[in-house]
């Protein structure tokens, strides 16, 4: 029997993105009668008309959804028809399963851009001009349901005008939360260093002279603050290094448009597209010979981070500038992102010599987003705005359809499932669960549902300021989301600021899991797969299940189970963080263990002239005696010593720049062949002797071939030790998959390697799409495994 009336809830990033007033359009020109509405978790569709009508309804719906909309479920329901006269937007609805739709904050529409610089239009030249299609969202919202009144927005009753457009369903403003027009909205003003008015009425002008005279300016983005400068100005760029205690780490540049990027960039189309995205995150891309960016940008790398003004003012400011800006979080390196004007002028004064200011309250602090482009593809390094709060779907691996079929029957409840079908994956009940992450890049994910919520970047726990991000934003994502945890998951790591969190949490259980398996367990989550694969975790530091350092390691993956099938041979870890901060004693420590404690003092003494030679000799000796040492198979900590041996890296001021700078400094074109190693059969583990790696990197060292010589035989030598294992593993195993996860594999020639590699042997290798490689996804895989525990898996 053909439906006259169906009643469809869609889930997924439905509200602020211009979904109610798609959904009137295309109801009214297919001839149904009926509503549309929020929830406080979904939208429901009401559909009354002829079964055509309903069904041309469905296609185009399909065909035509918001581009910032992210539709993950349609529940469609047969029900008896109401009589309704005509289709109409009714108000938000307050009761029902409170479920996240508050959506993700989105770069200026091309609609909005063209009335900006419009001379004609009434917003022309207005900073926060926006519609249903762009604008804020996460970051300004304090409550559900997503409406004005729940958001900063309230602060700004709407004039006549906006409030017309407001209410119109035929505009493209209609319930655009941040709607405003410069005699109702925010405004702009700015101030000197000591907090004092600048008075001006050309604001943007104004900082755009200081901007250009080599002076910082701190601006309130959407997010948070952003530190400004001329990227062309090399001597204000080292002045910007110097206030905000950022030595050497690279700064993002913020540059007008792609074709301004490709002035500094290689950029193939994926780039571009991924640049001009709704997200704009900042892109890492390969700089170009030809661009103007001072040194300082990024010293000694190769790739430059790259992103658009994806705001009106970012645009504003650009358009005036002419020339690209660096855009860097607005803190002292490692505290959070500012946010209020006040805290600003608190806490920037000593950085900034001007502050542009705004009056819209950011309610949600959130840095900017990270990627990489991947096989033509988003390669997450840091999620944030523009992601941010919406959701990873856990996908079943049984089905996956992204297309709404046309329904020839519905069930014996009268109920039709489409798009995503997610009720029937394996494990997942609905029961939240939460996974509290790591220590550094932290993030936190709840489970709800089987959708996957994960906060921004919050940062590094060993600061208490970030601890007190952390917090508040877990009780921020608890109370939207209604969460009732049945679970949470911490690392296995006994001192992280998180393994102490998880008590405090009320929820039924507390599972701990190893740290490189949660890196698996997310990409298991996201990619949906569930079968035999080789698991490679790489990463540089992790708590084992054994009580040493992880780092380099190979699974086995059976369905949801794992077993450590392989590792690199340990060395000794002296120092703790210290070798961090200073690979060169890394490097001792291989030497250590590859030519002994005296050969390993001549060499060190030899090679690394810049340290004192008692320092390097106490490092000797505290190694030998075992003085804090711990035994670890850090692949990550390899990487370090092999740029402190190859003289590219021996003191980092950043968390990962050994390896960043041994990549950035690869030779080019025809390989210079690999180091020498050994894999031995250790029980039921393979082991990965390193040490003909150490001992050729020293003897190249020694014969002084040069560094980017010696940096690619470095990198082809890891690529066949994972390819090498891995075929071993499979063959052992059956696998036809292998996962790569680990903050190693955001090393883009390693992975690309690898990529290539694994589809000459015919293995499908899967990688990371939704959440980073690094520690930032793995709550991701703690709530995937909670929810399977939770559900007896």
């Amino acid at each position: 029997m053909d439906a006259k009336a169906v009643r469809m809830q869609i889930r997924g990033v439905v509200q602020g993105v211009g979904f109610r007033p798609f959904v009137y359009r295309i109801a009214v020109q297919c001839g149904l009668r009926g509503y549309v509405t929020n929830t406080p978790g979904s939208v429901t569709i009401h559909l009354e008309g002829e079964p055509e009508a309903i069904r041309r309804f469905r296609e185009r719906f399909r065909e035509e959804i918001p581009p910032a909309a992210r539709v993950a479920r349609v529940t469609e329901r047969r029900v008896e028809p109401a009589g309704i006269a005509r289709f109409t937007i009714r108000k938000s609805e307050r009761e029902g399963i409170a479920l996240s739709t508050i959506p993700p904050d989105i770069a200026l529409c091309p609609a909005c851009h063209r009335e900006l610089l419009d001379p004609g239009d009434r917003r022309h030249g207005y900073p926060f001009i926006n519609c249903t299609n762009c604008g804020p969202r996460f970051t300004i919202v304090s409550r559900l349901p997503y409406d004005r009144e729940n958001t900063s927005m309230s602060a700004f009753p709407l004039c006549p005008r906006c409030s017309k457009e407001y209410e119109d369903p035929a505009d493209r403003r209609f319930h655009a939360e941040p709607n405003a027009c410069p005699a109702c909205g925010p405004t702009l003003s700015v101030r000197t260093r000591d907090g004092g008015d600048l008075a001006t009425d050309d604001p943007i002008g104004c900082v755009c002279d200081a901007l250009l005279s080599g002076r910082i300016v701190a601006i309130r983005g959407l997010g948070g603050f952003h530190l400004a400068a001329d990227a062309t100005n090399e001597s204000t760029i080292r002045t910007l290094r110097e206030r905000k205690l950022r030595e050497e780490k690279p700064f993002a540049v913020m540059v007008e448009s792609v074709e301004a990027a490709r002035l500094h960039a290689r950029l193939g189309k994926a780039d571009e597209a991924i640049l001009a995205s709704p997200y704009a995150p900042v892109l890492l891309v390969e700089r170009s010979d030809r661009s103007r960016l001072c040194p300082s940008v990024a010293p000694g790398l190769r790739n430059i981070g790259l992103f658009l003004p994806y705001t009106p003012l970012h645009r504003l400011l650009l358009a005036r500038a002419k020339r690209p800006l660096v855009m860097t979080s607005g803190n002292l390196t490692d505290e959070p992102i500012a946010t209020g004007n006040e805290e600003a002028l608190s806490r920037l004064s000593g950085i900034a010599d001007r502050f542009l200011l705004h009056n819209r309250e950011i309610v949600q602090r959130s840095d900017d987003s990270v990627v990489r482009c991947v096989g033509g593809k988003v390669y997450p390094i840091r999620r944030a705005r523009g992601f941010v709060p919406a959701p990873v779907i856990i996908k079943s691996p049984l089905r996956n359809r992204a297309v709404l079929d046309d329904p020839k029957s519905y069930n014996k409840n009268n109920v039709l499932q489409s798009y995503l079908t997610i009720k029937n994956v394996p494990g997942v009940k609905k029961r939240d669960v939460a996974g509290l992450g790591g220590e550094i890049k932290s993030t936190f994910c709840i489970l709800k549902e089987g959708f996957a919520y994960l906060s921004q970047h919050l940062g590094d726990l060993d600061q208490p300021s970030v601890r007190e991000f952390y917090a508040s934003t877990f009780g921020f994502f608890r109370e939207f989301l209604d969460a009732e945890l049945a679970a949470v998951c911490r690392d296995l790591h006994p001192a992280y600021f998180t393994t102490a969190f998880a008590d405090t949490v009320e929820a039924g259980r507390v599972f701990t899991l190893q740290h490189h398996k949660a890196h698996l367990y997310a990409l298991l989550a996201e990619s949906g797969f569930r079968g035999k694969a080789v698991g490679v975790s790489f990463d540089g530091t992790g708590y084992g299940e054994d009580g040493t350092i992880w780092g380099g390691e190979f699974f086995a993956i059976d369905g949801m189970e794992m077993r450590r099938a392989a590792a690199l041979d340990d060395f000794p870890l002296q120092g703790g963080d210290a070798a961090v901060r200073e690979p060169w004693r890394t490097a001792v420590g291989f030497l250590h263990a590859t030519f002994g404690p005296a050969e390993a003092k001549r060499i060190a003494s030899s090679l690394f002239g810049e340290i004192d030679p008692d320092r390097v000799s106490l490092l000797v000796d505290a190694i030998s005696m075992r003085v804090n040492v711990v035994p670890s198979s850090s692949c990550g900590r390899l990487f370090d010593a092999a740029s402190a041996l190859a003289g590219v890296c021996r003191k980092a001021s950043y968390e990962g720049q050994a390896p960043m700078l041994l990549e950035g400094g690869i030779r080019r074109g025809k390989g210079a062949g690999v180091y020498n190693y050994e894999v031995r059969e250790e029980g039921n583990l393979l082991r990965v002797d390193w040490k003909g790696v150490i001992a050729g990197i020293v003897t190249d060292a020694r014969a002084g071939v040069a560094a980017p010589v010696m940096a690619r035989k470095f990198h082809d030598t890891a690529a066949k030790i994972v390819l090498d294992v891995s075929l071993k593993i499979a063959e052992g195993t059956g696998a036809g998959h292998v996962l790569l996860s680990g903050g190693v594999f955001q090393n883009l020639y390693l992975l690309k390697r690898l990529l290539a590699g694994f589809r000459e042997k015919k293995i499908k290798a899967l990688i990371h799409r939704e959440v980073p490689a690094n520690d930032g996804g793995i709550s991701l895989g703690q709530a995937y495994f909670a929810a399977q525990r939770i559900a007896g898996g």
